[in-house]
């Protein structure tokens, strides 16, 4: 939600944005200066036309190219608030569930405005981008963004229509084997294709998990989230367990994880990636 208010006809007009958290972040006007914690943030800033304003990053902020030369201020597990400060921000974008508490509540003595996001639905991002394009005060291209990805993802939900479910398990690590819940967009993206997570009531977020679980659920497609050079490895392990059926029909990808693990525009790649896979998997279970 984003509202402006005016105190007085000579008093300069106040932006109010609520973030992910329900509080309500206010600027005397749109940020100039803005330090972005998590790589998502990064990519929906120069999404949005406000890349510019960037004037620290996280270690991971990598796309689009641009933003590399930016300076570094924090990693998943802390912050250099010194530097942050020496930055001179008007705003801290943080990522509620990639930053943490530990980052983001010492961020707040510092007198800086943040704004946290988590956002947990497909559908939600094209408000993200509006509301990042308010607080950068880039409305207008945030506009149109959010338009082209609501558009796009209409286009999508109506391909999956009607499809048969297909018994999914997303593994972001396999030594030892992690996946994530319902709960997260990686398993909304699933859905979407008309997959089921087979972890999808684990809990917590990121869920360590064994092998016989996954036996006992018997996955009809396992999809990877990482690196094409690791892919070797962990794909050769699935093949001890034979009764599989996603190893029986060898029904085993990989996704980058930048595009399934990022919450930005995207995630409608992997998306579209990811509904291509399940759809292999129809056709060799079928």
């Amino acid at each position: 939600m984003v509202l402006w208010a005016s105190f007085s006809s000579s008093a300069v007009a106040e932006l109010r944005v609520v973030d992910d958290n329900g509080d309500e972040i206010r600027l005397s006007a749109p940020a100039k200066r803005i330090i972005s914690l998590a790589p998502n943030i990064t990519e929906v800033l120069f999404h949005v036309g406000a890349g510019e304003n960037i004037v620290g990053a996280d270690e991971y902020s990598n796309y689009p190219e641009a933003a590399k030369k930016i300076p570094r201020v924090n990693n998943y597990a802390a912050a250099n608030y010194e530097l942050i400060l020496s930055l001179k921000p008007d705003l801290i974008i943080a990522w509620q569930s990639g930053n943490g508490e530990k980052i983001i509540q010492p961020l707040r003595k510092l007198g800086i405005p943040v704004f946290v996001i988590e956002t947990k639905k497909i559908d939600l991002i094209p408000n993200l981008f509006r509301r990042l394009g308010q607080l950068s005060g880039q409305s207008e291209q945030a506009e149109d963004r959010a338009q082209e990805f609501t558009e796009r993802l209409a286009l999508l939900r109506s391909a999956q229509q009607d499809k048969p479910s297909i018994r999914t398990f997303y593994q972001i690590w396999d030594e030892p084997l992690i996946t994530l819940n319902g709960q997260h967009m990686v398993s909304n993206v699933i859905e979407l294709c008309g997959g089921i997570n087979i972890f999808a009531d684990a809990v917590p977020l990121v869920p360590y998990v064994n092998i016989e679980s996954i036996v006992a659920a018997d996955p009809q497609v396992i999809i990877a989230g990482g690196s094409r050079e690791e892919r070797p490895r962990w794909q050769k392990r699935w093949q001890r367990w034979s009764t599989i059926s996603a190893v029986i029909n060898q029904q085993i990808y990989l996704i980058p994880a930048d595009l399934m693990q990022r919450h930005s525009v995207r995630i409608l790649e992997g998306a579209e990636i990811m509904c291509d896979y399940l759809d292999a998997a129809r056709s060799a279970t079928g």
